[in-house]
């Protein structure tokens, strides 16, 4: 795999709403993965990850997958990225 998003998130939050948006504008490709249903899920996958809030952004590539954050990191993320997604 390279250059694909992990975006873990609720549907109805804002922030993850428009984590999607950046990616999709950008011709990122991302996997959405939803969590509304299971608290127990999201405190594991924020402890985890050793993030406090959604969404939880993890870019993966061809070698390793990278903790990007939550939007605004991925705002900056993506500004350092290679402008031409793979």
């Amino acid at each position: 795999m390279k250059n694909i998003y992990m975006v873990y998130g609720i549907t109805d939050c804002p922030a993850c709403l428009m984590a999607q948006a950046i990616l999709m504008e950008g011709g990122h490709e991302y996997v959405f993965i939803e969590a509304d249903f299971s608290k127990t899920y999201r405190e594991a996958i924020k402890e985890e990850f050793l993030w406090p809030s959604f969404p939880i952004i993890v870019h993966v590539g061809a070698e390793n997958e990278t903790l990007v954050g939550g939007y605004q990191e991925l705002q900056s993320f993506l500004s350092n990225e290679d402008p031409s997604p793979t």
